[in-house]
């Protein structure tokens, strides 16, 4: 049996959150002018994720706010989504 190597893992989750990391930002200045609810709390996660699948079945490749793959956005909306499912609609700072 071969040992689990973590410097896959851990390379993995640098490259992973970095991607999400350009797509949270974007969030977060449309949240800051007013135009999304707290991520936690916004209900409208699973409509975005379906739009980003689109987008990409379409042919997008960069979203035209962000700079991302349409497909990171996807991923962060279902993360948002299995968050709200798992915890509820609660801030994680409270």
């Amino acid at each position: 049996m071969v040992d689990y190597d973590s410097s896959e893992q851990q390379v993995l989750l640098k490259v992973f959150n970095d991607m999400l990391a350009v797509v949270t930002a974007d969030g977060g200045n449309k949240r800051a002018r007013g135009e999304k609810p707290p991520w936690w709390r916004d209900d409208a996660h699973p409509a975005a994720s379906r739009r980003h699948d689109a987008r990409w079945v379409l042919g997008e490749k960069v979203d035209p706010d962000s700079g991302a793959h349409p497909l990171v956005h996807k991923a962060w909306r279902d993360l948002a989504i299995a968050y709200q499912e798992t915890y509820g609609k609660v801030d994680p700072d409270a």
